[in-house]
């Protein structure tokens, strides 16, 4: 199916993007002839018979719709801590409500902090390995509970042969060179949200006077590009209508020297400020494939480029993983918030729909488990007759749960385009999938 096209209904079984096939239950990906291309578009605008008629020749029989499998919840691996449920941005589509998840503005204790530590850590065998995001609101509101967070969780992970790693999401208005030199000893992932160049930014993201923000962010992110050898740098835009020319966004912000720009678009904001709605997602994805277009282009050449999106999904489909759910959420990466409660992930914060139990009682696999039985894609409308269905995972389950799912046919057009790349990365560049495994 074509994002053109729409109604032509996608088939369960497979997907025909230029030469290459996806058969969807599997995600595995097989390069096809043109006449045998040619062969299964018409079988699968014929139904589900001539498409299982079609694999058979080709000897791909197509495998049965699995039911919803056995949900088993994992030790949590990942856990984000809310050190800050405030902010000195204004952002208005904020998914936190500003920084406070709706609530009055509080930082997490030491107490909190320890305890999340103490219960991550000790439920990880000796030899694996866990991880910390820091998040608000705006952590660096927090940072000596950050650094005093860290200093811990290596002395409690040393004690337990577990390795700590760490990450930090920022609007990058409060960093200091001693906080960068910091996240690089340390060897942290630090995202920077940034939603365009100074005019775009500025409006998306002024502080709560109204003054924007990114000749701020410019200037502070200096010592972070500095030590990008021992800081995995990246930078993350939120798109709305007002900065839907993505090209333009992140050649503005890759100019700021980051290497890695990744845009996602904003389907749920608590205020309703800065959603994508109707035609919006047809323009998002023409400017994306038209960023994946320079993308390709710079990187089949030997350049760098620093557009993340299309980069993640040809790895994503060279591993060819399927998938009954989104993201980690509730399987083995949990949030929590100042005052010691659990949530899903850090975007359920304060949210009943994604509670998961509390410090005190601990994480509630139950509801865990109730949760991505409920979530798995193959319980979803109309998720079971999508093609789609195991690369996407059903999507975001916060921006589901509280707005549907207005942006499927961006999605599938998105991942169409994906796999015309893949075959076309596998032509010009097979190299660049050697790592990707």
């Amino acid at each position: 199916m074509d994002f053109a096209e729409p109604e032509v209904r996608p088939s369960a079984l497979a997907h025909v993007a230029g030469e290459v096939l996806l058969m969807a239950e599997t995600a595995a990906i097989f390069g096809l002839s043109r006449d045998d291309a040619h062969r299964m578009q018409r079988a699968l605008l014929a139904g589900d018979a001539s498409t299982c008629e079609e694999l058979s020749r080709l000897g791909l029989d197509a495998p049965m719709q699995f039911g919803p499998p056995q949900v088993n919840v994992h030790p949590v691996r990942a856990l984000a801590l809310t050190v800050s449920q405030t902010c000195n941005l204004a952002c208005g589509y904020c998914y936190a409500a500003g920084g406070s998840f709706g609530g009055a503005d509080t930082r997490m204790g030491w107490d909190v902090a320890k305890r999340a530590i103490d219960q991550l850590i000790a439920g990880m065998v000796p030899g694996g390995g866990v991880k910390i995001a820091f998040m608000g609101g705006e952590p660096m509101v927090a940072r000596d509970l950050i650094r005093r967070s860290v200093a811990y969780a290596n002395e409690r992970g040393a004690t337990r042969a577990v390795q700590v790693g760490y990450s930090l999401t920022t609007n990058g208005t409060l960093i200091a060179p001693e906080d960068a030199e910091f996240f690089a000893r340390h060897r942290f992932a630090v995202t920077v949200s940034l939603d365009g160049g100074r005019e775009v930014n500025d409006r998306l993201r002024p502080d709560k006077v109204g003054k924007g923000s990114f000749d701020r962010v410019a200037q502070r992110i200096a010592p972070l590009l500095e030590r990008r050898d021992r800081i995995q740098l990246g930078a993350r835009v939120t798109v709305t209508p007002l900065n839907l020319d993505v090209p333009k966004v992140v050649d503005d912000i890759g100019a700021l020297g980051f290497s890695s720009v990744g845009v996602s678009p904003m389907i749920s904001s608590p205020t309703g400020k800065g959603s994508l709605a109707g035609q919006d997602f047809a323009r998002l994805l023409d400017a994306m494939t038209s960023c994946g277009d320079a993308w390709f282009d710079a990187v089949s050449a030997g350049r760098d480029h620093p557009f993340a999106n299309l980069a993640t999904v040809l790895g994503e489909l060279h591993r060819g993983q399927p998938r009954s759910h989104g993201c980690g959420a509730a399987r083995d990466y949990l949030a929590v918030d100042a005052e010691g409660a659990y949530s899903a992930c850090h975007r359920f914060v304060k949210d009943p729909l994604g509670a998961m139990g509390t410090l005190e009682s601990g994480a509630d696999d139950a509801a865990r488990a109730a949760f991505l039985d409920e979530r798995t894609v193959e319980r979803q409308t109309p998720c079971q007759s999508c093609w789609a269905r195991r690369l996407c995972g059903g999507g975001c389950h916060q921006e589901v749960l509280h707005a549907g799912r207005p942006a499927c046919d961006f999605v599938r057009g998105w991942l169409d385009y994906g796999l015309r790349s893949y075959k076309k990365m596998m032509v010009a560049r097979p190299d660049w999938f050697d790592d990707k495994a």
